[in-house]
Formats: structure tokens, sequence, C-alpha cells
């Protein structure tokens, strides 16, 4: 089940920023609130369609704020709120970098929030902080898979001696099992 719920959390996450140039476009003409809260509803409400981390851009820093606030609802449905932190990862706005860590810290959020979080911290944290920032995670964290998650983040960032040692802690290394083969090809 674990494997399952990584891969789905993987592949609703966008790619790390940098991966790819931007394809040439005409400028755009900046949003207005309205514009930007009607598009977050209309990503919010969507199933099968996945948002492009272009799409999840184009709202910019003003759209992250409602995104932040979104994430941070607990009235809210986790799967919207996990939509929100990966809206947040795309966008990169400096200010996030903080919800996310504080929702993929807290023992009290739902799995799929905290575990999303650990993904896209790549999005909103410098990579040369990325490895600092999750090794209290990687040690700490009550839940073994939000420490896989936090293992297979680190695996692609610079992070595989805390991987290599947190796995010689774990009482069951296979949560680990992935991030430190992505560290034997490195």
């Amino acid at each position: 089940m674990t494997p399952i719920l990584l891969a789905s959390l993987l592949c609703a996450l966008p790619p790390a920023r940098g991966a790819s140039p931007p394809a040439v476009q005409a400028p755009q003409q900046p949003l207005d609130d309205g514009e930007i809260r009607e598009r977050i509803d209309t990503f919010m409400r969507t199933i099968d369609t996945r948002i492009s981390p272009d799409q999840w851009r184009a709202l910019g820093t003003r759209g992250a704020a409602i995104l932040e606030g979104m994430a941070q609802d607990r009235t809210l449905l986790p799967t919207r709120r996990a939509k929100a932190v990966v809206g947040l990862a795309a966008i990169g706005a400096s200010t996030s970098s903080s919800v996310l860590l504080s929702l993929a810290q807290s023992p009290d959020e739902p799995l799929n929030v905290r575990l999303t979080s650990v993904l896209g911290a790549p999005g909103v944290v410098p990579a040369a902080e990325l490895p600092a920032t999750l090794k209290p995670l990687l040690e700490t964290a009550n839940d073994e898979r939000v420490r896989a998650a936090a293992a297979d983040v680190l695996s692609r960032h610079g992070g595989c001696g805390l991987v290599r040692a947190q796995a010689s802690r774990e009482r069951d290394p296979l949560p680990m099992q992935r991030a430190l083969q992505d560290c034997g090809a490195k």
C-alpha cells in the first residue's frame, strides 16, 4: 500500500524547478485577484486532469498566498489540501517553505498532506539547504512513511550520507530501500 501511495504522490508532483527550459510563450497579462481565485477553484475541482507546473506558476505569489491558506485549513478535505501543496511546490514562493515544512513535521496532519509536503519541499527550499532542512524530519518523524519520503527526496538532492545513516538506524530498512537504491546509483 505504501509504495502505491508514494507512487501516486510522486506522479502528482511537478518536476523539480530547472528540470527543463520553459517553452517560449507570448507574455501573459497579469491576473487579477478574482481570476486567480477562479483558477484555483477550477484547479481544486479537477479530478482526472493534471494541472501543469506552468499553470500553477501563472498564479504567482498572490495565488501562493491563497494556496498557503488552503493547505493549512483543517476544514478542507485532505485531498484538496494536498493539491494546494502541489501548487505551492510548483509556484516555488519563498514564503511557502515554512508552510510545507510545518505540514510535513506535524504528526496531526493527514498522511497524504504530510507526504505531499515532503515531496514538494525541493520546489520551495533552496537546493543547498534541502539536506539540512529535511534531516530532522528524516531522523525524528514518527511515521516511517514520512521518513521514507524524506529519504527519497534526499537521495535525489545530495543527501545520500543522511539516507544511509538513517537506514542503518531503522528497525526495518525496507521503506528506505528505494532511496538507498537511488543513492547506490550515484
